[in-house]
């Protein structure tokens, strides 16, 4: 029951980062906004544009679910390393497809991405966001970058961002919330239906809910 709770809080913890720049006055443990590495400031640009839409547009959010699926697509996908992201997510899967099938999975990967985040934005309310400190090497291309999201009504969570560097640009591919990654939950459960129905099943099965889900609320 802890893990599904937890599970259940993971869509409005991960657009945390995008919702709530990290605050100075925090602890001295976190770390301040002008010492933050690169993979940081993906973090923090990301939390500043989108923070900026939701005081704005708080009720155009709430009204039109394509408005925020577009928001979605545009403030939270271009941080995200996709196509590692849907390969990890597939597991051993991913090496069997054939390219149709990468592709259509990633296709109705990203959508069920783009409904769940764009769901999530419902709960949101007061986050901040604290960094611990980050050290990369010279030429280090592969990072985790660990927060922990703090809550008015509850206890500081950890959310680690597990982040990569391509084409000049640092994106997230895993996050872990309380110790428990994403992408691995969504492997669990992909192989579940792969087992029973096949991967053209799972990817059939994954286009029929993200169709089913038309609302932002659902």
């Amino acid at each position: 029951m802890w893990k599904l709770r937890t599970l259940r809080l993971a869509a409005p913890l991960v657009l945390a980062w995008l919702l709530s720049a990290p605050l100075a006055g925090l602890a001295s443990a976190a770390v301040r906004a002008a010492e933050l590495m690169a993979p940081q400031q993906v973090i923090e640009a990301g939390s500043d544009r989108l923070r900026e839409v939701l005081h704005s547009d708080r009720d155009l959010l709430k009204r039109d679910p394509q408005y925020v699926h577009r928001i979605v697509n545009e403030k939270f996908l271009p941080h995200v390393d996709l196509d590692r992201a849907a390969s990890l997510a597939l597991g051993k899967h991913w090496r069997e497809a054939t390219p149709e099938q990468r592709a259509a999975f990633q296709s109705e990967f990203t959508r069920l991405l783009v409904r769940s985040y764009s769901s999530a934005i419902d709960e949101l309310s007061e986050w901040e966001i604290r960094f611990e400190p980050l050290t990369l090497a010279p030429g280090q291309r592969d990072t985790v970058v660990r927060t922990e999201v703090m809550r008015r009504d509850g206890a500081p969570i950890p959310v680690d961002y597990s982040m990569s560097l391509n084409d000049g640009h640092w994106r997230v591919y895993d996050v872990k919330i309380d110790g428990i990654s994403l992408i691995s939950n969504y492997r669990s459960g992909f192989a579940q239906t792969i087992r029973s129905k096949g991967l053209d099943g799972l990817i059939a099965e994954l286009s029929a809910k993200n169709a089913a889900r038309p609302s932002a609320g659902s």
